[in-house]
This record gives C-alpha cells, sequence and structure tokens, in this order.
C-alpha cells in the first residue's frame, strides 16, 4: 500500500507546486522563427500572429488567425531548417472553441497540395475555450507543420490564437555544398543504398540530383573533381529505370534532355539504380541499387512537387 505524502510548511508547497506543473519543457519553441500562411485570411487575422509569443485567446485583440468562410481551411509553418519535433502546442481562442474540432497537425517536407498531405501526428478532437493543449509528435522530421482542416462545413472557419514547436535540429551527415547552374546542392558525406539515399534527400532537403544539360554536368564534374579524394567511387544520383523498360528517368521529375552514360547495356542486364563516377570521365553508369555510397541532394524547396513517387517495404 502507497503511504500518504506527509509535509510541513514552505518545503511542502514547493514540492506540491512542482507536482502540479511539471518539470520545464526539455525544448525551445521554434515556431517564432519560421515563415506562417494559411488558406486564406478574414479581417486581417493574419497566419503570422499564431507565432507571434502571444498567448492571448481573445480573437478581438487582434492577436489570432482565421481563415474566410468555405473549404478547405489550412495554416502552416516552414521552419527555417529540418526539426525532429517532440510536441506542439495549440492555444484555442475565447469564443467558437469547436471551430479547430477534428482539425489534423501534418509533420514532413512535402509541399504537395500545401502541404496537405505529409505524415499526421495528432488529430485535434477538441481544446478547450481559451485553453492551450499538447501534442505529441514522437520524434516526427520535418521542415513543415500544418494544421488542416476539411471539413464539409461551408460556413467553417480555422482559428488559432498560437501554436508552438518543441524539437531539435535533425542532426544530418557531413555535407559538402556547391552551387550547379544556380541550384544549390549537398554531397551528403555518408554511405547508403540507393532508396535509403533518395529517402535521405526528400527528408532533410528536396530530392537526389537530376542533370539536366552538359553545362550542368560540366559543374557538377567540377565539384567532384575537387572533392574526389573524400568520396566513393561513385556517388548515388537521381537516376532510374523503369522496371518493366529501358527508359531512363529522373526521380526529381526533371526532363532527361542530356544523357552521359559509360555504356548503353542492354536493359535487362543493368541495375535499375544509377550514379555518377568521382574520377577519370565523370561518366554516368547503372549500379547495384544496394551499393552503399556518398550521394548528392538537391536542396531548394520546390513550390509545388512534380517528383516521382518512390515506395518501399523497408519504409512505413
Amino acid at each position: 500500500m502507497q503511504r500518504p505524502m506527509t509535509c510541513k510548511g514552505v518545503y511542502c508547497v514547493f514540492f506540491q507546486l512542482w507536482i502540479l506543473s511539471g518539470p520545464a519543457h526539455p525544448f525551445t519553441n521554434v515556431a517564432p522563427s519560421g515563415t506562417a500562411s494559411q488558406s486564406s485570411t478574414h479581417d486581417n487575422a493574419d497566419a503570422w500572429k499564431a507565432i507571434d509569443g502571444n498567448r492571448n485567446p481573445n480573437y478581438h485583440d487582434g492577436s489570432c488567425t482565421h481563415t474566410e468562410f468555405g473549404l478547405p481551411h489550412w495554416w502552416r509553418l516552414q521552419l527555417p531548417a529540418m526539426y525532429r519535433i517532440s510536441s506542439i502546442s495549440i492555444t484555442n481562442r475565447d469564443i467558437g472553441a469547436d471551430r479547430i474540432n477534428n482539425a489534423e497537425i501534418l509533420i514532413g517536407n512535402s509541399l504537395e497540395n500545401n502541404g496537405n498531405n505529409n505524415p499526421r501526428c495528432a488529430v485535434i478532437s477538441s481544446i478547450p475555450s481559451s485553453g492551450t493543449s499538447s501534442f505529441h509528435c514522437r520524434g516526427m522530421v520535418g521542415r513543415f507543420v500544418n494544421v488542416y482542416l476539411s471539413g464539409t462545413d461551408p460556413n467553417g472557419v480555422l482559428t488559432l490564437c498560437e501554436l508552438e514547436v518543441y524539437g531539435e535540429l535533425a542532426t544530418l551527415a557531413p555535407t559538402i555544398n556547391a552551387v550547379v547552374m544556380g541550384r544549390n546542392i549537398v554531397v551528403v558525406q555518408r554511405k547508403l543504398c540507393w532508396s535509403d539515399a533518395l529517402f535521405y534527400c526528400r527528408d532533410f532537403y528536396w530530392d537526389l540530383l537530376s542533370i539536366r544539360s552538359e553545362e550542368e554536368w560540366r559543374e557538377m564534374e567540377e565539384v567532384l573533381r575537387i572533392q574526389s579524394p573524400h568520396l566513393t567511387k561513385h556517388v548515388w544520383v537521381g537516376l532510374r529505370r523503369y522496371l518493366m523498360a529501358g527508359t531512363w528517368f529522373w526521380m526529381s521529375g526533371d526532363s532527361m534532355n542530356f544523357t552521359y552514360w559509360e555504356a548503353q547495356s542492354v536493359w535487362q542486364n543493368t541495375s535499375p539504380c544509377g550514379g555518377m563516377d568521382t574520377r577519370n570521365h565523370f561518366y554516368w553508369r547503372d549500379l547495384p541499387c544496394h551499393d552503399h555510397l556518398y550521394f548528392v541532394c538537391l536542396t531548394d524547396f520546390k513550390k509545388y512537387k512534380d517528383r516521382v513517387e518512390f515506395y518501399s517495404s523497408t519504409r512505413p
């Protein structure tokens, strides 16, 4: 049987307060460092007001967001870097508190459907009037945080008075940064198989590298030539071959108007994964997909997602 707690004087007061409040949050709120946007704006209730550091739940005091009446409704935060998110806290307004009911909290790196196709952290069943509720996201990694209210009510709106994101910068492998024809790239110095390299680029940057012209290839050749002693013999790029045909394509969705293959093999005898030589002639060639190599990522986030979807049984 548990013994009853006993205490005396001021020590008891401090101990009881600690039990009620709990320890301090281990992470800092990183939301104010990001950029907010939303599906529409009503009555000057702009998206940035949900990350202004003010939890005031009174809408008329001017520190809450509000979308226009209609469908759909979403609010999005773009963080300045990739974060491993522990939890998200949302402060609801005082009047019309049910307007946030059944909204989804989404975290990820895709801007497809305005970011509303990203993985789900939680569904907001309800938040009390003027209340703040926390939702645990179990270390989900992403750069975009969405609050998405699909709904069916044509008179519905989405209102947030404050959204806080608690997490830490995601740990990344060492990289070599460069610019190729105006596009930012990183050569990631971590050995992964082709599919894991693709997911790594999509989780932390944008996609595996595509090379769209001879000029881009020559600039990429120069980057690899300088860094060659520090690289694997080949690096993965976004080359992929259709399994039932001999056609190669870029996973980023870019057109393949330029190629620089080492050899034109019969497609049935080749691997469907492509890489680039980091020495000698810097040819492209098919390589066993399970080879563990360094790889090259495009880092610029695109406004519209036109990448080729890729699925793996090892990826949830």
